[in-house]
């Protein structure tokens, strides 16, 4: 029988508790680079086919068309802010949802400079705007974000300058957190041991309390991580510190 393969290892306070423990390029490496161009020509060419994206490469972003379709509006535009938006999979999944209206939104992905480039090598000049920074100023009318929230150093200032973007809703997809206490463990990815946060809800949401949000809707994601649907494999972990399944969380500022 062979042993149960790990995601995550290890309890730590913090990212620099954990850096002694960290290794490899993680999200900037050559395994990462050409996984995500390989998924994100896959996307394009089922919406060049028209057929539908897989649902493995669109799962985080499943709410994503419903919000923003709920916020399109007849002759107006939609600006969207996608933090940590990757090549524009998310960006892809609107494509295919809306696609009467899709001219109508201003789609703008903040990203690593590496991931920039590429994106704008990938999709045609002028459907996404590139950024490798978040910008100074300026209002969106929503921001997006999909599984990057655990990977950011200090989580709750970059939450901090999102909301000061003034959005209408803020929709943060695939967050790990729940009734757990907040800690870094470190993620396998091949040959890299990335710092990963998993972090308590009430904390994350107090955040977004202090800046203006309230929780107006939150999901369970259903997903499969290495063939296993559902339920992170977090045996190796004590039962306070498990998660079983990661969130939707759709916030709207304060009126």
């Amino acid at each position: 029988m062979s042993e149960e393969f790990n995601i995550w290892e290890g309890i730590y306070g913090s990212f620099r508790d954990a850096l002694p423990a960290a290794a490899g390029p993680g999200f900037g490496g050559d395994t990462y680079r050409a996984r995500s161009l390989s998924a994100a020509r896959e996307c394009l060419g089922a919406l060049d086919a028209g057929r539908p994206i897989p649902q493995f490469h669109k799962q985080r972003s499943t709410l994503l068309p419903v919000v923003a379709g709920m916020m399109l509006k007849h002759g107006g535009r939609l600006r969207i802010l996608d933090f940590g938006g990757g090549l524009g999979i998310g960006y892809m999944t609107l494509r295919e949802s809306i696609v009467h209206d899709s001219a109508s939104i201003d789609y703008t992905i903040v990203e690593i400079a590496e991931v920039c480039a590429a994106g704008r090598e990938l999709l045609p000049v002028g459907e996404v705007t590139y950024l490798d920074s978040l910008p100074v100023q300026g209002e969106f009318d929503l921001v997006h974000s999909a599984s990057a929230l655990q990977y950011i150093e200090d989580w709750s200032q970059v939450l901090k300058v999102l909301s000061g973007y003034r959005a209408q809703y803020i929709l943060l997809s695939d967050v790990f957190a729940g009734a757990v206490p907040t800690f870094v463990t470190l993620q396998i990815y091949y040959a890299s041991r990335i710092r990963h946060w998993f972090l308590n809800l009430d904390e994350l949401l107090a955040v977004f309390a202090s800046a203006g949000y309230h929780l107006v809707m939150k999901s369970f994601v259903s997903s499969r991580r290495r063939g296993v649907e559902d339920i992170l494999p977090m045996n190796n972990f004590p039962a306070s510190h498990r998660l079983e399944q990661t969130l939707h969380l759709l916030l709207r500022r304060n009126s």
